[in-house]
């Protein structure tokens, strides 16, 4: 998922022809580092080796290009649409991100829909719906990810350069380490500190005139 800045940077220059400067791609290899310091070795399974599941790497490269190629496209749709309804009307640059979301939750319901239909899983839908407990975490989840989170990071790539934008949100394995260690009791590692306090200088860099 880490290759989704640079990812997101690269069509950014190709699409809408963004520039990064030197200090930028600097801050953003070091933040990525800084990152990867961060969740390399986590869980009991898949610690940090040379021999990888082939398919796995696969998916994991097609998820973080798409991820970035995604987040460039968004930027595009509503560029094209802000310029069809008024290009200098702030309120409309301000609820696109939110309208954008909107759209991105059809397509992703349809694909569910698709998917539960392929598998013949709709049977399962009832018990899910009868768990309370789960559908409250999952409404939760819901509405601080992908209408709030996802609504935020489009807002962000109308004001700065989606490389940047990229790699501020891939900051979210960081992020969670002292929620995760105050709510799971996870332990917080030296690695895992120093992962962060990597990533910290490198967005840092990106803020630097």
């Amino acid at each position: 998922m880490t290759l989704a800045p640079p990812t997101a940077a690269l069509f950014g220059w190709i699409m809408l022809g963004e520039r990064l400067s030197l200090l930028a791609w600097t801050g953003m290899l070091i933040t990525i580092t800084g990152i990867g310091m961060s969740v390399l070795g986590k869980g009991e399974k898949h610690k940090f080796s040379l021999k990888l599941p082939f398919k796995g790497v696969l998916f994991g490269i097609g998820a973080g290009m798409g991820q970035g190629i995604g987040l460039v496209l968004s930027k595009v749709g509503m560029d094209y649409y802000a310029l069809s309804l008024g290009e200098g009307n702030s309120y409309i640059h301000t609820t696109l991100p939110f309208s954008s979301t909107f759209i991105r939750a059809i397509t992703g319901t349809i694909g569910f829909v698709l998917l539960m239909a392929i598998r013949r899983q709709f049977h399962t839908l009832p018990v899910a719906m009868r768990d309370k407990k789960g559908m409250k975490a999952a409404l939760w989840a819901t509405v601080t990810g992908p209408f709030i989170g996802v609504s935020l990071s489009l807002m962000a790539t109308q004001y700065t350069a989606v490389g940047i934008a990229s790699t501020l949100m891939a900051l979210t394995p960081v992020m969670i380490i002292w929620p995760a260690h105050m709510i799971f009791k996870q332990q917080i590692t030296i690695k895992e500190v120093a992962g962060a306090i990597i990533s910290v200088i490198g967005v840092a860099l990106f803020f630097i005139r």
